[in-house]
Formats: structure tokens, sequence, C-alpha cells
């Protein structure tokens, strides 16, 4: 074949070639890079140091805290964070502390939290959207009262540590509600308003890898 010949089919399959990727099609000789996701891990909550902050404004004066101890529930997520963690979270609302155990008591009561009805509080995350390294949006399903409720909530990865049992990863997640959107109503329409109807909430997690058992 002549020198020139060759030069012109060269000349002419680089210019189809160009062609195609403009097109965003790409030659099967070529190698599609795609991000990759690492395997997430199971996080298992640590009940003791997992727990749900509540605030509320008090009289339209200070801000009052409560908290929800001894969370349970499971975590999925890659440590390199390349992708949302998923969380499926649940709070017992007996283990109400406000400091109080007439105010638990009442708390507990149908004015507020109704616990003999409806004795969890459950969050399942549906997706997430990075924010920032280690802080995702994560949005999802607040069940509270019997009322579920789209929510979004902000979620820092708070670390990545070392316990006795193997990796511990903590994360810290902060949201606010209304909770006359989920029928707790209770103070809000008596002037002057006892309570507010905006609740500032603090989710902190910590939990254990759950590591697959090897099978024999």
């Amino acid at each position: 074949m002549p020198l020139t010949t060759a030069l012109s089919i060269l000349a002419l399959s680089g210019i189809l070639g160009f062609g195609f990727m403009s097109r965003g099609e790409v030659p099967r000789s070529s190698t599609a890079i795609v991000a990759s996701v690492s395997e997430p891990i199971n996080i298992k909550l640590d009940a003791v140091h997992s727990a749900a902050l509540f605030r509320i404004q008090h009289l339209g004066a200070g801000f009052f805290w409560g908290r929800l101890n001894a969370l349970e529930g499971t975590v999925s997520w890659p440590l390199d964070d390349s992708a949302p963690p998923s969380f499926a979270v649940t709070a017992k609302v007996a283990n109400i502390d406000s400091g109080s155990e007439k105010l638990d008591a009442n708390l507990q009561g149908p004015n507020f939290f109704s616990a003999k009805e409806f004795p969890e509080i459950r969050f399942v995350s549906v997706s997430g959207t990075r924010l920032g390294e280690k802080v995702w949006r994560i949005d999802g399903e607040l069940t509270l009262r019997g009322v579920t409720k789209s929510v979004s909530t902000e979620c820092l990865v708070a670390g990545i540590g070392k316990g006795p049992m193997g990796k511990k990863v903590g994360f810290e997640c902060t949201l606010t509600i209304k909770r006359s959107d989920f029928g707790m109503e209770w103070g809000i329409e008596k002037p002057p308003k006892m309570l507010g109807d905006e609740v500032r909430l603090i989710i902190a997690i910590e939990g254990d890898e759950v590591k697959a058992a090897v099978a024999e």
C-alpha cells in the first residue's frame, strides 16, 4: 500500500473516532473511566454512646434541652467516604431523659409523644447528597407519633476509631422539624405560647463494625 494512502486512512480513522466520541460514544477499544465506590461496612449502634438531643423554646424565653437515650439500629457506609451513609435508627420513647421524672412522664403522655400508643420513633434514610468531605445531606423518612414525614438532615462523619471489638465509627446529624406536623400541638396555640413548634434535633451516633461470618 502506498505511504500516502496509508496516512490518509489513518487520518480518516482519527476523524471518525473523534466524531464518535464527540457524540458521547466510546470506541470499543477504549476504557470508560467510572468513579469507584468501595464496599460499605455494616455498623451496629452502640446504645451507650448513641443518643438524640432535642431543643425547644420554653415560654418564649430560653431553650430547653432533653435527650432520647440508647438509640438502636444500623448504619451502612464505606470507610473511604465514596458513598453516603445509610441509616436505620430507632429511639424508644421510654428512654426520654429531661432531668426530671415528672417531666419525663408528661412527655411520654398523650400531650406529647404518647408512648403507650406510639412507643418508638424511627428514621430510615432514602438517599444522600455530598455537601463536603465526610459531610452529607441525608434525605429520609421520620416516623413520630404514628406519622411519617420526609425530612432532610445534615450528617457529619465525626470520626473513625478503634475499640475493643474492632473499628468504631461516629456520626452527628442535625435537623429541625415542626412538632405540629406530627400531631404534637399542645402548648403552641395558647397565648402566651408555652412551647415552641420548632424542635431542633442533634442525633449523635457511635457504632461498631459488624464483620461478616466466614463460611467454613
